[in-house]
C-alpha cells in the first residue's frame, strides 16, 4: 500500500525554498508569488500534525531540525523515484528518442516559437518537437519528460546548463484605434491615458528614463500574462509595455504601434536552459538549439 504522499507542488515549493533559505527566491524560481509558497508549505506543516519546518534567526529563515530531516530524506526520495522513473523509461520505443519535449512560457510560445517552428520541421522533419506551454519550471531531472525549456529570468538556475537566446527593449504600444482616440505627443501625455499593467514588468523604471517624474500605476487592467498584456493592447484596452521579442509580429502588422521613443533594456532574458547529462539525443537537440540561436539573430 502507498502511504500518504503531500501534494507535488508542496514538495517542490518547500525544497526551492530550503534551498535558498528564502521564500522569495523560490517563487522566484518556481514563477510562483511568495504567498503560494507559503500555502505550500504551510500545506506541508498542516499535514505533518503542526511540526514547523522553518524559523526565523534575526533576519535570516532557517530550517528547524525537522525540516532539516526533511530535505534529506525527501531528495534521497526523489533520487530513488527518479533513477525507477528512469529504468522504466530506458524501455521505451526507439522512436520516441527522436521526440524532443520543450518546455516553454505560454506567452513566448504563442508569439515567438510557434510561427517559426515550421521552419525547424522543414529542416528536420525526423525530429518532433513536443511544445509543453506551462507557466511552472520544468525540473527536467526525467520525471517531467522535459529534454529543455526556454525561460525568462536572469540564466542562473541551480544545477542547469543555460545560454542566452534573446534579450528585448522594452517600450510602451497601443493600437492605432486608441492612438486616434488619444493622441500621444510626448511621453508625459500617458499621464492621462489608461496604462495596463503587469505584475512582472513595472513602469517605473521606464517613466525615469523617459524623464518623468511618476509613482508605478496602481489602477488599469492587469495582466500576470505578457501575451494577454498584449493582446489587451491590440484591443485598444490601453497602453502597454511590450518586450520587443514578443510585440515583434504584432508591430510588423501593425496590430501594435510603438508610442515614444524611449525604451530601456530588459534586466532579464530568454535562455535555452537543460541539464547535464541529457535525456535526449544529442544529434537532434544540439540541431534545435543552433536553429534556435539562428532564428534568434535574424530578427525575423
Amino acid at each position: 500500500m502507498i502511504p500518504f504522499l503531500p501534494p507535488l507542488q508542496a514538495l517542490r515549493a518547500f525544497e526551492a525554498a530550503a534551498r535558498h533559505l528564502s521564500y522569495s527566491r523560490a517563487a522566484d524560481e518556481l514563477s510562483l508569488t511568495h504567498g503560494a509558497i507559503s500555502h505550500n508549505i504551510a500545506r506541508l506543516e498542516e499535514d505533518l500534525g503542526g511540526v514547523r519546518l522553518f524559523m526565523r534567526s534575526g533576519q535570516r529563515m532557517v530550517l528547524t531540525e525537522a525540516g532539516q530531516l526533511l530535505l534529506i530524506d525527501m531528495r534521497e526520495g526523489l533520487r530513488m523515484v527518479g533513477a525507477a522513473f528512469e529504468k522504466a523509461r530506458a524501455k521505451r520505443p526507439s522512436m520516441a528518442a527522436r521526440t524532443l519535449t520543450v518546455s516553454v512560457l505560454p506567452s513566448f510560445a504563442v508569439r515567438w516559437l510557434v510561427p517559426r517552428l515550421s521552419r525547424f520541421q522543414a529542416l528536420r522533419p525526423e525530429v518532433d518537437i513536443a511544445i509543453r506551454p506551462s507557466t511552472s519550471l520544468a525540473l527536467m531531472d526525467g520525471r517531467d519528460g522535459v529534454d529543455l525549456a526556454i525561460r525568462y529570468g536572469g540564466g542562473n538556475w541551480a544545477d542547469l546548463r543555460s545560454a542566452r537566446l534573446l534579450k528585448s527593449m522594452i517600450f510602451p504600444v497601443c493600437s492605432p484605434e486608441f492612438l486616434a482616440k488619444s493622441p500621444i505627443q510626448s511621453p508625459d501625455d500617458l499621464r492621462y491615458l489608461t496604462l495596463l499593467r503587469n505584475p512582472r514588468q513595472k513602469w517605473r523604471p521606464w517613466f525615469i528614463a523617459a524623464g518623468l517624474d511618476l509613482p508605478e500605476p496602481l489602477q488599469g487592467p492587469l495582466y500576470d500574462d505578457a501575451g494577454l498584456l498584449l493582446q489587451a493592447a491590440a484591443q485598444g484596452q490601453g497602453v502597454a509595455l511590450a518586450r520587443s521579442a514578443l510585440a515583434a509580429d504584432d508591430l510588423a502588422s501593425g496590430r501594435l504601434l510603438r508610442v515614444c521613443n524611449e525604451a530601456i533594456e530588459d534586466d532579464y532574458s530568454w535562455f535555452i536552459a537543460w541539464r547535464e547529462p541529457l535525456r535526449c539525443s544529442l544529434i537532434d537537440f544540439k540541431h534545435f538549439v543552433d536553429w534556435l540561436h539562428l532564428e534568434a539573430a535574424s530578427g525575423a
